[in-house]
């Protein structure tokens, strides 16, 4: 019997999307990928999965899920192989508390890191278009200085906020450190790769630019000077050493994927 198709609605730029690509990836699973606009992809994800209006959704067969976390657990239980969660017991608990703390971290992240492309006066345009089709990346670019003012109200993007996001990012890659005993070659919960990972790994990838990540420098970007100073830090420390590693290792190529018309 084949297997239901499966449709994942994103922005590719979004780490919790990534988050979802990655797990996607690392089971194996074939998925085509749908990028919305900005604004005008409530109109989809509302009628998918009533009450969200966010990305990343999956519509798998019969199924629509409207959460980097629900799709991560709903693909465990309908994919357990390779399994991403230990088996119920101390070790799952400790995965599933893990997960959540950097799901709460990558919001800081995504906070901080805006703020930053905003004032800088960064190609906004560029960075969040640049893997979509031509007619969506013209698009996007007229769309720029609608986008800029509501990014800036949804996330809360004021100069208190990205400084209490800086701290909270700090305290995230502190706490990774302390769960790895400062040891960039383990992972987070067992011997083997965890949800966990790889919501630290995906949500945290911005802070080191990581190689084969959605912000991996291009040519035709200019980074926004305290984002390189911040990835140059963050690189140095072990926290930044085993995000690195992650996507060196860890994180599957896409070759399962299909762009959406």
């Amino acid at each position: 019997m084949p297997a239901p198709e499966r449709t994942l609605y994103q922005f590719p730029i979004s780490h919790y999307c990534e988050k979802a690509r990655w797990i996607l990836d690392a089971k194996g699973l074939p998925y085509t990928v749908k990028n919305l606009m900005p604004g005008l992809h409530r109109r989809v994800t509302t009628r998918l999965v009533k009450g969200r209006g966010s990305v990343p959704v999956l519509v798998d067969g019969a199924v629509a899920l409207g959460d980097s976390t629900e799709i991560a657990l709903h693909l465990e239980r309908t994919h357990p192989s390779p399994a991403l969660l230990p088996a119920p017991g101390p070790e799952r608990d400790r995965a599933l508390e893990l997960e959540n703390f950097f799901d709460e971290v990558g919001v800081h992240v995504r906070r901080w890191s805006y703020g930053h492309i905003l004032d800088s006066g960064a190609d906004l345009g560029h960075l969040m278009f640049r893997e979509y089709g031509a007619p969506q990346r013209w698009l996007g670019r007229l769309m720029v200085p609608l986008i800029k003012p509501i990014l800036r109200r949804q996330y809360r993007i004021f100069p208190p906020q990205v400084e209490e996001s800086r701290v909270k990012v700090l305290e995230g890659l502190d706490r990774l450190e302390r769960e790895l005993g400062g040891d960039p070659s383990r992972y987070l919960v067992g011997s083997s790769l965890t949800i966990a990972d790889i919501t630290a790994a995906s949500l945290l990838a911005s802070l080191v630019l990581a190689e084969g990540s959605p912000y991996a420098p291009g040519p035709k970007f200019l980074m926004p000077k305290a984002i390189g100073q911040m990835a140059e830090e963050v690189r140095a420390r072990p926290a930044g050493q085993w995000l690195l590693r992650r996507y060196q290792q860890d994180r599957p190529p896409a070759t399962s994927r299909q762009q959406a018309a």
